[in-house]
């Protein structure tokens, strides 16, 4: 670890530009957003430095641009801020399984693999999010019939279920696209979500581009898309009361 007397002798090395880019980050580093816990003992909550990290990266992150923390951006700082508290991640630009984007291991508790999602849209929801690709689906454009489709569509889902243990998504939210965001929301979306898929019935597929519903304890807890037009699939609707909401950081 770098001692304030060394960094002290290194910034005494720095031109006059290099200084006021350490005093524009150390006063972003100053004046933090304010994180509000919202589900207390989470694997991600429970660490404190972890969430103290990722307002960090924030703040320095915001102290350059006004553009909301981005996916590449965010799968990042997700990363450092797990290296940060010394959990076990996959090697940066290692090959990892399909449709997962960091696989985890805290330091207490089981592996998780992950697949990290942001937003930033306009007008977003309080009570319902919103996967604008939840992955790839090339097969639509040659499924010609409802069997086809259900087919495709039972086998993808278990697949990704066998995946991916959680799916991750941070989302912005800022009142005009040239402002920084006032508040992220860290949201963890269950795959269990997906459970019901399999016993969706031939007639739901009976569209070019199915929506099926998802049920979740009697619920529709979200909608399934199949997007012919760009072969993905979206996921709508997905009500935040099925989610776990960790943490929110806000700017005063």
């Amino acid at each position: 670890m770098v001692t304030l007397d060394q960094l002290k002798a290194t910034l005494d090395t720095f031109s006059p530009a290099k200084v006021e880019f350490v005093a524009r980050v150390m006063e972003s580093l100053a004046n933090p957003p304010s994180v509000d816990i919202r589900a207390k003992g989470t694997w991600l909550t429970s660490e404190p430095d972890w969430i103290e990290y990722f307002g960090l990266a924030l703040s320095v992150h915001h102290g350059a641009t006004t553009e909301p923390l981005g996916l590449s951006s965010f799968e990042t700082v997700f990363r450092n801020a797990c290296e940060h508290v010394r959990w076990s991640v996959d090697p940066p630009g290692s090959m990892t399984q399909r449709f997962v984007d960091l696989s985890v291991r805290p330091s207490s508790g089981r592996g998780r693999r992950l697949s990290l999602k942001s937003t930033a849209a306009k007008r977003m929801s309080k009570t319902a999010l919103h996967i604008s690709k939840l992955t790839e689906a090339a097969w639509i454009q040659d499924a010609r019939t409802a069997k086809a489709r259900r087919e495709h569509t039972l086998k993808l889902f278990r697949q990704y279920k066998r995946a991916v243990t959680q799916i991750i998504m941070l989302r912005a939210f800022r009142e005009g696209n040239d402002q920084i965001p006032s508040r992220y929301q860290l949201v963890e979306i269950p795959v269990r979500i997906f459970d019901s898929i399999q016993r969706a019935p031939i007639r739901a597929f009976e569209r070019d581009a199915p929506v099926i519903e998802c049920h979740l304890g009697g619920q529709v807890a979200a909608v399934v898309a199949i997007d012919r037009s760009d072969a993905k699939i979206t996921v709508r609707r997905v009500q935040l009361s099925a989610c776990t909401v960790h943490a929110e950081w806000n700017r005063a």
